[in-house]
């Protein structure tokens, strides 16, 4: 039964080469610490022959499971052919390596955190020459996540010294802690800020709140100063083998930046980080996702997605299923990447249409209230338009709508009636819509597929400006609001809610008076100014019996 696999460089080797290969793979070696010296002496010869890396990982047992020709550049392909199970282990993996040239046996970054990724419990690498002594230089690294690369340098001497030496009680390294289990999917966070700017804590704190409402747990930081940008990475090459070490120590399986990437960059930094890379931008569409509940929700969710990802599409090789048989038909085939690409856009031209369609719908509900004066809470995410509609409109369980101390928590707009008594004759009646909330820097896919939801926005008479003044960055985030209205070329009248007036410092509310005279301070949740509120609407669509917002 064949028990070692031989993977990467094999094409092009001669047939001799490959059989040398094989019969090294079938070599057993000491169990538990150690290594055949023999082995390791033809290992040498034959990666001086072939003039490429050589890698052998042992199992507990000391049998070789996989021999990697060239070097350590990606974990996935090193991974799918090791067992996974625990009995086939037979107590870790050793790795052993024979890099090219003298002066290799310290690893570069890259292959270093390659080999965390197989978890070994040590690292042999020998030099393919002799020194001029006749010994091997070589050297064993145990792994040690607290050091810069990830390893620490238990010795280093003869090859012959090394294949028969005990490396227990070799490490001072303390052993990495084990990782509690969890649903949560663990993050790394990839910034471009400083460490005591207070507005790049205020962008983080806001970064990390969006991977917790996507369902992720934020697990470390890597800060880079704004500067030079590397236009491929956009961070340099040292934060980068940075980053990726500390997403090893913190056992993170997802990188998300905080910047949007190009598709080149986002390639870029997967190859040099190892590991799965998500832009803030992905990440908010991937929010959005999850809470698209209607049929119109996931239909604009999936439109935005689409729109984002066609330029970001990778190609996985050729298919050559589509090659003619005539003259001028016959050549390499059409690509799997180009066939994608045709599907994703057929599928969007079907969405545009089921979108148009709707804007359509929409439209005619707003027809049907064209006699009723509207007004449409707006603001950034989770400022409390929710709240402040359930504290308006909420007195009976079915008229109220999901309140929750998360980032967008409310996808599709909402719309109910507050009716204002009048004594003698009917209630002055408005309708008063939820919407989605803003963001910064929201994408532009976004917003495009979500033009249909934000003309209900644009549509009302009056526009609330609902800010959580709780907020220390309450400021930028009322700039944000006004920002994306100018952008959509809204003209309806605004009048800016603070909420929160009783968890705020009494310096934000001095502050926001000079900004917004006219603002209205109110908190949703204790009812407080809630009567101002209703006050202020009363007479401003209703005076002596007329509709002032529809004149």
């Amino acid at each position: 039964m064949k028990q070692a696999h031989l993977g990467g460089r094999t094409r092009g080797l001669r047939p001799g080469q490959l059989r040398q290969l094989e019969r090294l793979s079938h070599r057993r070696h000491p169990e538990r610490c150690g290594a055949d010296l023999l082995t390791l002496e033809r290992l040498a010869d034959l990666s001086l022959d072939l003039k490429d890396n050589l890698h052998l990982v042992l199992d507990g047992r000391g049998i070789c499971r996989l021999l990697w020709i060239g070097p350590l550049t990606s974990s996935a392909g090193l991974l799918e052919h090791l067992p996974q199970a625990p009995r086939r282990q037979a107590g870790g993996w050793r790795l052993i390596s024979c890099p090219i040239g003298r002066q290799r046996l310290q690893p570069d970054p890259h292959a270093a955190v390659v080999a965390l990724d197989l978890n070994p419990t040590s690292w042999l690498r020998l030099s393919q020459s002799r020194s001029a002594d006749g010994q091997r230089p070589s050297v064993l690294l145990l792994p040690d996540r607290s050091q810069a690369i990830g390893w620490h340098c238990a010795a280093e001497a003869d090859l012959r010294d090394l294949c028969e030496l005990e490396i227990e009680g070799l490490s001072s390294a303390q052993p990495a802690p084990p990782v509690e289990p969890s649903g949560e999917e663990r993050v790394l966070l990839l910034t471009l800020s400083e460490e005591a700017n207070p507005q790049g804590d205020r962008e983080l704190a806001e970064l990390e709140g969006l991977v917790r409402s996507a369902g992720a747990r934020p697990v470390a930081v890597v800060r880079q100063r704004p500067g030079l940008k590397n236009p491929q990475t956009l961070w340099g090459t040292g934060k980068l083998e940075e980053a990726a070490v500390e997403a090893r120590r913190n056992h993170a399986s997802l990188v998300i930046t905080d910047r949007e990437l190009t598709p080149v960059q986002a390639r870029n930094l997967e190859r040099l980080l190892d590991c799965p890379v998500m832009d803030r931008s992905e990440l908010i569409l991937d929010i959005f996702a999850q809470r698209a509940g209607s049929a119109a929700g996931r239909l604009q969710v999936e439109l935005a997605q689409l729109r984002y990802r066609l330029p970001r599409l990778l190609g996985r090789g050729r298919s050559l299923s589509r090659q003619g048989g005539g003259i001028g038909t016959r050549g390499p085939g059409e690509t799997q990447l180009e066939k994608d690409r045709r599907a994703i856009a057929r599928r969007i031209d079907r969405l545009m249409q089921d979108l148009k369609q709707l804007r359509e719908h929409r439209q005619r509900l707003r027809d049907r209230r064209e006699n009723l004066a509207r007004v449409a809470l707006v603001g950034y995410t989770n400022a409390g338009k929710s709240s402040l509609m359930n504290a308006l409109c909420g007195r009976r369980p079915s008229d109220r709508v999901v309140a929750e101390d998360k980032l967008f928590a409310t996808l599709d707009p909402t719309t109910r009636r507050l009716e204002f008594p009048r004594e003698g004759a009917a209630p002055n009646t408005l309708l008063i819509t939820d919407t989605v909330g803003f963001i910064r820097a929201l994408p532009d896919p976004l917003v495009e597929a979500f033009r249909a939801t934000l003309e209900e926005t644009l549509a009302a008479d009056i526009l609330l400006l609902v800010v959580d003044l709780g907020d220390p960055d309450w400021s930028a985030h009322l700039a944000t609001v006004h920002a994306l209205l100018d952008s959509l070329d809204s003209t309806a009248l605004r009048r800016v809610v603070a909420n929160q007036i009783d968890r705020c410092p009494l310096e934000a509310v001095e502050t926001i008076r000079q900004q917004e005279p006219d603002t209205l301070f109110l908190s949703a949740v204790r009812g407080d100014g809630l009567r101002g509120l209703r006050d202020w609407l009363d007479g401003q669509i209703w005076q002596n019996g007329q509709n002032q917002a529809l004149v």
